[in-house]
């Protein structure tokens, strides 16, 4: 693109009013011009004579009201992924540090295409779990309304949906290329769909669900087959699936891991395997020493993770139907070969792993075991777990456990009900953290390099421990107030509790502390179980917070703006009649990816995007 200056004074047409009189200058892009994405943006300011303070930031808006960037000093030189199109009020404005504001448009036109989306391979976008995409070049602030953002297409199934959606883009099936949306139902069985409304790719079933009744499950659904969200390997072209199921002849449970071909559903040789295991142990079930894999009360809810080429699955129980433990089961990505197992109670019972999805730095595995026995090890009940994946087996690297522990476990309160995301804090003096906030509403703040092990009078060992900051309680028993994962974005977590709004709490990096209150929240209240909300974003810019309001007779898609949760861009009940989603899931986050927003229902998965 041609070069040229730009300057508040010589553009008076192009610029606003200004309430401060600085001087706004772009130097590229050149107003008029055209050129393909991505694009480079050089710009300067100066502050006025009578603001001696100077600048305090300068920002990009390609549109109104779509903030992409943000960099407290008074230059920019940045390149931006724009999506190809007309741009005739791209903006960059000042902000000085005498409370003054002046800004300066150009015209220019995007040209090219977008990067290919990025594969989402397991729940929650990475092994971090940090539920977002910050790779969303599409969908932004602007463009998610009512008069262009709506439901494109639904794709009918055989049971509900509990886990992630998960993508793959650009993959060669039955002759053509595809962007392919893969889903799992509770009848055990496994949909690839073409992303874009192309229909079903391929559907396969594994038999015979688990009767509700049999397992303490109807709250899950009439049958449960696949409930944890499945993870892919796109080297070795798999999907790998957990499911349960019982046969009515013999009344014989089992629990299998498939490994499947991406593009046509197949089971791959060796699949699928019986997931079975045993330890040493004087547990509640033990006999003779040994306490063994229960098929009728494990329940895998918990997404499944892939490290280092194995293939991690984890257990707990539904109803807190006993016997049960929490169970890690290990295997091999290229032929399903058992390399580990691991309980988390062997001398005890309960400490089942449900809705606090397996976690990884690539390294080490981080797991947080719900109410049961604890004793410091071997018992891990209501911890954070540090798990060294060495010489096939899992050993406790490090650990912390709330100095209420008894409490929690009396209580059922545990602080296992969410996630505990692993957020990216290079600058930092603590630069790998975990956060996360179990049914009592309390949010820990976790030193992963030194977790603080157990403090019988507080958790001040750890970084920061805040109550009461999550959900607000039915009653003064059973604090069910947090059950959901916090995605993290650009400084910020967002929490979403049960019978309270969505809460943004902003991270300092200089002290990897919260604010212990909330620096906004939505004004929708959302019932139990809260919500399981993800963000979507242009790298640090165009942040929307996109949650699903659960109801008995129909659910609401919310999008917010994830800088200020205060402004809703969008819900799917503002055009009822067009946009319905139908009834969602508890603990079932929406996928939003490529320009478009998949949720699973009970029936259905419905696919949301602009016209």
């Amino acid at each position: 693109m041609k070069l040229i200056v730009l300057s508040l004074f010589l553009l008076t047409s192009l610029a606003s009013a200004s309430t401060s009189n600085g001087i706004v200058t772009i130097s590229a892009p050149a107003n008029g011009s055209t050129g393909a994405t991505p694009v480079t943006v050089t710009a300067n300011a100066v502050a006025p004579p009578t603001c001696p303070a100077g600048i305090a930031s300068l920002r990009v808006y390609p549109t109104s009201g779509n903030l992409l960037f943000k960099v407290l000093a008074s230059s920019l030189s940045q390149s931006f992924i724009l999506k190809p199109g007309s741009y005739p009020n791209f903006t960059v404005q000042e902000f000085d540090k005498c409370g003054g504001s002046s800004k300066v448009s150009i015209n220019i036109k995007v040209t090219g295409s977008l990067p290919p989306p990025q594969a989402v391979t397991t729940w929650g976008y990475s092994a971090q779990r940090n539920n977002v995409n910050s790779a969303e070049y599409i969908l932004t602030p602007t463009n998610v309304k009512t008069a262009t953002f709506k439901k494109l297409f639904t794709y009918p199934v055989d049971s509900y949906i509990y886990g992630q959606p998960l993508f793959i883009p650009r993959l060669t099936i039955k002759g053509g290329t595809h962007n392919v949306v893969y889903v799992a139902t509770e009848k055990n069985s496994v949909f690839a769909f073409d992303a874009d409304g192309g229909g079903q790719l391929w559907n396969v079933n594994f038999g015979s669900a688990v009767p509700c009744g049999n397992i303490h499950g109807c709250g899950v659904a009439p049958e449960v087959g696949i409930t944890a969200t499945p993870v892919i390997d796109t080297t070795l072209g798999n999907i790998y699936v957990a499911n349960r199921q019982f046969n009515p002849n013999t009344g014989a449970y089992s629990n299998w891991l498939h490994s499947l071909n991406l593009l046509t559903g197949t089971e791959n040789p060796g699949s699928p395997v019986s997931i079975t295991g045993s330890v040493p142990g004087t547990g509640s079930d033990a006999v003779n020493g040994t306490v063994t894999f229960n098929h009728q009360t494990a329940s895998d809810r918990s997404a499944l993770l892939e490290l280092n080429g194995v293939i991690y699955v984890a257990f707990n129980s539904f109803g807190d139907a006993h016997p049960y433990h929490g169970w890690i089961m290990g295997y091999s990505a290229s032929n399903l070969t058992q390399l580990t197992v691991f309980n988390t109670t062997p001398n005890g019972s309960e400490g089942g792993i449900w809705n606090s999805h397996l976690a990884s730095d690539g390294t080490y595995i981080y797991a947080v075991p719900s109410n049961g026995t604890w004793d410091a090890g071997p018992d891990w009940g209501n911890s954070y777990l540090k798990l060294s994946p060495t010489n096939s087996t899992l050993s406790i690297a490090d650990y912390f456990t709330p100095f209420n522990t008894a409490t929690l476990t009396f209580y059922d309160r545990d602080p296992g009900t969410g996630t505990s995301l692993l957020p990216p804090l290079p600058s930092s003096p603590f630069p790998n953290i975990m956060i996360g906030a179990g049914k009592e509403g309390r949010i820990y703040v976790v030193n992963r390099d030194n977790m603080g092990h157990f403090n019988s009078s507080c958790d001040c060992q750890i970084i920061q421990s805040i109550p009461n900051a999550v959900g607000v309680a039915a009653n003064t028993v059973d604090l069910r107030r947090n059950e959901s994962t916090p995605p993290y974005w650009n400084g910020n977590v967002y929490f979403s509790g049960t019978n309270d709004s969505v809460k943004r709490f902003v991270l300092n990096t200089l002290t990897s502390k919260l604010t212990t209150t909330p620096a906004d929240q939505s004004v929708d209240v959302f019932g139990f179980p809260g919500s399981e909300p993800v963000v979507s974003a242009n790298r640090n810019g165009s942040g929307i917070l996109w949650a699903v309001e659960k109801g008995s007779s129909t659910s609401i898609l919310h999008a917010y703006d994830a800088t200020k949760l205060s402004h809703e861009f969008y819900n799917s009940n503002q055009n009822a009649v067009r946009d319905a989603l139908g009834i969602s899931m508890k603990f079932a986050p929406p996928l939003v990816i490529n320009g478009k927003v998949y949720v699973g229902t009970r029936t259905s998965l419905v696919v949301y995007g602009n016209f």
